[in-house]
């Protein structure tokens, strides 16, 4: 699927756009605003070589796997999505990375992208869509949860659980 066309065509209001080093400067402040996302992840806010790492993270799948979408309105950069489409296994989308910059939140801007990705995917053939959640991600995992995702996998980590969670189709078996 041609992920950045077809969302542009469903989400209008957006410029939808890869995200690439040459573009990153744009993009950054949404890591720069997500202080509580960073301080649970990696203990420290977000610096600009957490920016470049994630652009460069791409290069570790195969050509065209990794998709990194950043979605911006008047100049304003607003949400960065990092997809994986056939990862780990065909007719799966695993969602990677999702911020969204701290004055945007609370107002419904991710729940509209997502529901827009969870849809294209599924009218193009993704049975499944895949995540990983920290459980003190306070904002994080309720988000996935009301969308629809179901845990099923819990791992211990260094004082929490990473969550694994899918959501399938309607037609497909839980």
């Amino acid at each position: 699927m041609v992920i950045y066309e077809k969302l542009q065509q469903r989400l209008p209001e957006f410029l939808i756009e890869p995200v690439t080093l040459n573009n990153l400067s744009k993009y950054e402040n949404i890591f720069f605003s997500n202080d509580e996302y960073f301080m649970i992840t990696d203990g420290r806010t977000a610096t600009k070589q957490d920016c470049i790492e994630t652009i460069e993270y791409a290069d570790n799948f195969p050509e065209g796997m990794c998709k990194l979408i950043g979605f911006s309105e008047d100049e304003d950069a607003i949400a960065f999505l990092s997809l994986l489409e056939g990862y780990p296994r065909k007719n799966t989308l695993y969602i990677g990375l999702f911020l969204i910059d701290k004055q945007f939140q609370k107002n419904s801007i991710g729940t509209k992208i997502i529901n827009e990705v969870i849809d294209l995917a599924f009218t193009s053939g993704i049975k499944t869509l895949k995540l990983s959640v920290q459980d003190n991600n306070v904002s994080g995992y309720p988000f996935w949860q009301k969308l629809g995702f179901k845990s099923v996998k819990r791992t211990k980590c260094n004082g929490f659980y990473n969550i694994s969670m899918k959501l399938k189709h309607s037609w497909e078996k839980n």
